[in-house]
């Protein structure tokens, strides 16, 4: 933002409402009107000013505060197809209640508090469209390895951890190291651990960045073996060493349940922690809500009893969707939810999974992997499975959103989607015949009303894409995985499996009706303007890519303004929550954000460093000291 962009266009006088009578009534009113006059003699007079007096007034005495705003003076991108710029906007009672004029607004809402926000830009709630929320709050609570460029590193970040968790029991966890940025590009084993001294008092279980896989040091190697390893596990992988055999340490998708299962449980004030610093987390880079990708029953009720008990510790918007064990259907445990206390937690999707990840050789591929042959990926479950429980879930009216990486993935989820929307159609049917062309027809208008997702879509073939836009099904996809794995994806992949992958442009040419965007936080960075980068240049954040300065695969490149969309109401639409949050319209949930930039007009470098100044949750400030005065 410029220097100028920083200054108030509007200059206050006595008839303001920001100090006028027709505001304030009182010895109050009297005594920012004498302020006023004496400041503006000293000729240095900005609103901000005035505000901060205003905001001090309005705390002694808080029974003439007023229950709503009007924000004004703001660079205000509305997300509102009908509205898309306005110059304010009226907040009473935890929604937007007016947008339009400055003056208008101004005119109208006599009796609330105005805020002059001096030319900021201000956006929806952004929406992280897959996460995982208490993924992150247990990233935030354990050993950070995201970035760590060898081993050694590794090993030098759990030091630094002991030291400064001098407390920690003999149970070490960890989040986000990744072999691909490592010299030897290769799986490391627990031998890398255990020939640290210190490192071996301990029992350390590391996740890998994508979330798929655990690397662990001997001695949990050693309860293991005590409760008998099993030799294969369906859907997963215990990596062992080619030439003897032994344990490596490394555990892969459903393997690392042999891990959990004998890993020590949160308490309730661990998780209470866990859900503080993740929602801070959240709010601090502008987000008021997230579509929590895969909620065991347990930690469900966790969320409703705190909402519960104190809805003030659960100031997001979640989406929360169901994960079963072994992807069966677990609806009979599950009570549906809608938007319970004010819109805070909605339960009405169910979470499945197909195969694993990209990065630790999981995506299941309909042919073997270009950079290891002998590799293929994994699917997490009998592919058989599926139709039944996404039928269940049908019948209950659940969302189902199944994790699909690779191209086989993806086209086995496609067929299962495509079978389930036909027997149900057909099951209406009471013996009446119905065409193939009338059959297309409500198979499709039957995708539309359930919007089926597919969380990542991230490799298909050019011919499953189009089926995916025929049968509209949502994809849902994280800009920043593209550019995390755009280092080594084609290497994976090869030149002609490629171009099927992460193909924004391909699947919004394909007609999909929503394109919603995430980061799958912890996974890639909370901060959703590095997906807005990454979306609208597909480079890394040194302006770069593996094909150079114009971008890796530039032609599937999003706008700004579908990016934008993509973390707001495409967001909200992939969610059924399109009328209530998603942009800045009249009866929507106040949820917006101010920050430091222009993110639609910049050149494209600067927004990698875009800052949120405020972030306002129901029309209440839960980040950032922007302005006090609201509160």
């Amino acid at each position: 933002m410029s220097e100028q962009s920083n200054q108030p266009s509007h200059v206050p006088n006595e008839r303001d409402p920001l100090i006028g009578s027709r505001y304030i009534k009182g010895p109050i009113s009297q005594y920012i009107h004498y302020i006023s006059k004496f400041l503006k003699k000293l000729q240095f007079i900005k609103i901000f000013t005035i505000a901060l007096i205003i905001g001090t007034f309005f705390t002694l005495h808080g029974s003439e505060k007023p229950e709503g705003y009007v924000i004004y003076n703001a660079n205000i991108y509305t997300v509102d197809e009908k509205n898309p710029k306005i110059e304010a906007f009226t907040v009473l009672d935890g929604k937007f209640v007016d947008v339009g004029t400055r003056l208008d607004l101004l005119q109208k809402w006599t009796n609330l508090k105005p805020v002059d926000l001096q030319g900021r830009t201000v956006i929806p709630g952004l929406i992280d469209a897959h996460a995982h929320l208490m993924h992150l709050g247990d990233a935030l609570t354990s050993v950070n390895l995201i970035g760590a460029k060898s081993t050694e590193e590794v090993i030098q970040r759990i030091h630094e951890y002991i030291k400064t968790h001098p407390d920690k029991n003999e149970w070490i966890t960890g989040w986000g190291w990744d072999q691909t940025l490592w010299p030897s590009k290769s799986f490391p084993t627990s031998n890398d651990l255990d020939i640290d001294p210190i490192l071996s008092q301990y029992a350390i279980s590391l996740v890998r960045i994508d979330g798929h896989a655990l690397w662990v040091n001997g001695r949990i190697l050693d309860i293991l073996v005590k409760d008998k390893i099993p030799l294969e596990i369906d859907g997963g992988e215990i990596v062992k060493d080619k030439e003897t055999g032994q344990l490596t340490g490394i555990f892969v998708d459903n393997a690392m349940k042999l891990i959990y299962q004998i890993s020590p449980q949160p308490t309730d004030q661990q998780l209470s922690a866990n859900l503080k610093a993740a929602i801070y987390e959240m709010h601090s880079h502008g987000l008021t809500g997230i579509h929590d990708a895969g909620v065991l029953p347990k930690l469900l009720k966790f969320y409703k009893n705190t909402i519960l008990s104190n809805p003030q510790d659960f100031n997001i918007r979640n989406y929360a969707m169901v994960e079963c064990d072994d992807n069966i259907y677990c609806g009979d445990q599950i009570e549906k939810i809608e938007g319970l206390g004010d819109g805070r937690l909605t339960i009405r999707s169910a979470k499945m999974f197909m195969d694993g990840a990209l990065g630790s050789w999981g995506a299941a591929l309909l042919e073997p992997y270009s950079d290891d042959p002998t590799k293929q990926g994994l699917l997490i479950s009998d592919p058989a499975l599926f139709p039944p429980v996404i039928s269940r879930w049908m019948d209950d009216d659940f969302q189902v959103n199944t994790h699909c990486i690779g191209d086989k993935a993806n086209h086995l989820i496609i067929n299962a989607y495509g079978k389930c929307f036909k027997d149900y159609i057909l099951s209406k049917q009471n013996g009446k015949n119905i065409t193939e062309e009338e059959l297309i027809k409500e198979v499709k208008k039957l995708g539309e009303s359930v919007r089926f997702r597919i969380e990542h879509a991230q490799i298909l073939t050019l011919d499953d894409i189009k089926r995916v836009g025929e049968l509209n099904i949502i994809p849902s996809m994280q800009p920043t995985h593209a550019t995390s794995d755009m280092k080594y994806a084609e290497q994976r992949l090869g030149s002609e499996r490629i171009k099927g992958a992460y193909a924004w442009r391909s699947f919004i040419d394909a007609g999909v009706k929503a394109f919603p965007l995430s980061s799958d936080f912890p996974i890639e960075s909370v901060n959703p303007f590095l997906g807005f980068y990454a979306a609208i240049t597909r480079k890394w954040t040194n302006g770069d890519s593996p094909h150079g300065p114009d971008g890796w695969f530039p032609s599937q490149k999003l706008t700004r303004e579908e990016a934008l969309r993509g973390f707001t109401i495409d967001a909200a639409y992939s969610a059924f929550n399109e009328d209530i949050l998603g942009s800045i319209s009249v009866g929507k949930y106040a949820d917006f954000v101010v920050i430091d930039r222009d993110i639609m007009s910049i050149p494209e470098q600067e927004i990698i460093n875009t800052a949120v100044l405020t972030t306002v949750f129901g029309g209440q400030v839960v980040f950032g000291d922007f302005w006090k005065i609201v509160q």
